[in-house]
């Protein structure tokens, strides 16, 4: 009985839906078709499944339905392509040209009286009359050996005329392909146009419009197009156009075209400010902020190494200030912490290339260690801690790098123990603000600070004074343990000591004058006394 109320539930609601189809065709919203026809075919399938088990209908009927319409769209794509490209190499580019526009009449009118009866044939016809009548009008000047019209500027103009109509459908029509192919199309004619000054702009254009469409309509398909061509248009640009059969080289000069690149990832940035309140859209948005700034970076990083070798410290300043103001805008209009962290990051990113542009190796490392702190302040204002983590991996790199390749420099090991040491200190304060729960990356900033201060002492004093410095740097951790109520400082004060005591005994007891050797002997000899004293006190302390 049960199974028997199903099949009748599903069996109602595919009636309930099918009318619902017949109201649409009746008012010609082929989206909205397409919408519940997919539900009715789901609850067929469904309801044919549990009555008898014969789904493959539903996977028959679709395959002869949608597959082999497509199919036929593809072949008659085809077909009229290769006669058009027939007449032409008989030396009859005029014929060709008006077969194809007598073919795009045909399949409009057949559209047209298909507009009712069979939408979904009547959407595709539009969408293949719409490509080959883009196709033949470009062939009117591009790709032809006997141009039909001598100049390319009509032909372009009318390609974009073409392309301004594939728009108007998209939003009056309300169909994501549409608007694919109203991009696509932009593109197209920026590539052929093979002009800085029209094919950027079109880029541009065609980037600003699948953002408007995703900020209207939420078409994630077009944005995704156009985030993939609109960088690959500048990426052959700055390669001299090779699809228009130039050699592929770099142009001599940038034409002033990478504002145009800058112009292209400021649409794209926009993205972050149309999320829904669901959250709905979060993932999505996230990978093509990434996508984006994979894309952008990559071609940001030719136009440095192409054009500004010597010259880039105000273009990164300028991606500085961008992206860490538009942060902080992202930060003060919404609660959502990723994109806010992402563009403050990619902006300190810019600001170290500024930064070694500005002073070079290796003092770019003491900025590059106060900037660390900068960024933890950052992220306890944004509350995010995504940019800790992220800071501290990039400092150790860093500390990892200057220890490599730098001569030791003091004001950069100092500069890099306090850093580490502040930051631990400044994350423990306002832990709560950034919800950790552990201290792992607390105890990671204690650990570079506990190494470098050592590193720092070792060569700033004269050597047969290095185990009595960390052996007094071990007596400020036990202070600062004292006065902050903190065992890890005491932790790291035992580490000092012992690896005091090592030094002493390995290193300075074979090479250092005898009055310097006595001075270190006894200095630490009274720590570890004073030490051990404490400690013990401290158990007796515990046992009353």
């Amino acid at each position: 009985r049960d199974d028997e109320k199903e099949r009748l539930e599903n069996r109602l609601k595919s009636v309930e839906l099918r009318l619902s189809a017949l109201e649409a065709r009746l008012s010609g919203s082929p989206d909205h078709y397409f919408k519940e026809e997919g539900q009715i075919t789901s609850l067929d399938a469904e309801s044919n499944h549990s009555a008898g088990g014969e789904e493959s209908r539903g996977i028959e009927s679709a395959i002869g339905r949608v597959g082999l319409a497509w199919l036929g769209m593809i072949v008659l794509l085809f077909g009229i392509v290769f006669l058009t490209e027939y007449l032409l190499t008989k030396g009859s580019p005029v014929l060709s040209v008006v077969t194809g526009y007598l073919s795009v009449t045909i399949i409009y009118l057949l559209a047209n009286y298909l507009r009712k009866s069979n939408p979904q044939l009547y959407l595709m016809f539009g969408i293949t009359g719409l490509i080959v009548v883009f196709y033949v009008t470009m062939r009117l000047h591009f790709f032809s050996a006997t141009p039909v019209i001598g100049s390319g500027v009509p032909v372009i103009i009318l390609m974009l005329l073409i392309a301004g109509i594939s728009a108007f459908l998209s939003i009056k029509r309300n169909i994501q392909s549409y608007g694919s192919i109203a991009v696509l199309f932009t593109v197209f004619t920026a590539v052929v146009s093979n002009t800085t000054h029209i094919m950027l702009p079109l880029a541009l254009i065609a980037s600003a419009g699948a953002v408007f469409y995703f900020y209207k309509i939420r078409w994630k398909a077009t944005l995704v197009v156009a985030v993939i061509l609109a960088y690959f248009v500048f990426f052959i640009w700055m390669f001299s156009n090779p699809l228009m059969q130039h050699t592929m080289e770099l142009y001599a000069t940038p034409k002033m075209g990478y504002i145009y690149l800058f112009g292209i990832s400021g649409c794209f940035s926009l993205i972050p400010l149309f999320r829904d309140k669901e959250g709905s859209l979060d993932d999505f948005i996230i990978t093509m902020m990434i996508i984006h700034g994979l894309l952008f970076t990559m071609m940001l990083g030719f136009v440095t190494i192409s054009y500004f070798k010597t010259g880039y410290v105000a273009l990164y300043g300028a991606v500085t200030i961008a992206c860490l103001g538009y942060s902080v805008l992202l930060k003060e209009t919404s609660r959502w912490n990723f994109p806010s962290a992402f563009f403050a990051l990619y902006g300190f990113m810019a600001m170290s290339i500024f930064f070694y542009g500005l002073v070079g190796f290796p003092d770019v490392y003491l900025l590059l260690s106060l900037q660390s702190l900068v960024v933890v302040a950052m992220a306890l204002w944004f509350r995010n801690r995504l940019m800790i983590i992220m800071n501290i991996f990039l400092l150790n790199a860093i500390v990892f790098i200057y220890l490599l390749t730098s001569t030791p420099a003091t004001g950069v090991n100092f500069a890099i123990a306090l850093v580490s040491l502040f930051s631990a200190r400044i994350i423990n304060w306002k832990k709560e603000r950034l919800e950790i729960q552990t201290d792992l990356m607390r105890n990671l900033y204690l650990l570079m600070g506990f190494f470098m201060v050592m590193y720092a002492l070792f060569h700033a004093v004269p050597k047969q004074f290095v185990a009595l410095s960390w052996t007094i740097a071990a007596l400020a951790y036990f202070g600062l343990s004292f006065a902050l109520k903190n065992v890890k400082y005491r932790y790291m004060a035992l580490g000092t000591m012992i690896s005091a005591a090592v030094y002493l005994f390995v290193v300075d007891l074979a090479r250092i004058e005898m009055i310097y050797r006595v001075l270190a002997l006894l200095s630490l000899a009274i720590v570890s006394i004073g030490i051990s004293i404490y400690y013990t006190s401290r158990i007796k302390k515990s046992d009353e």
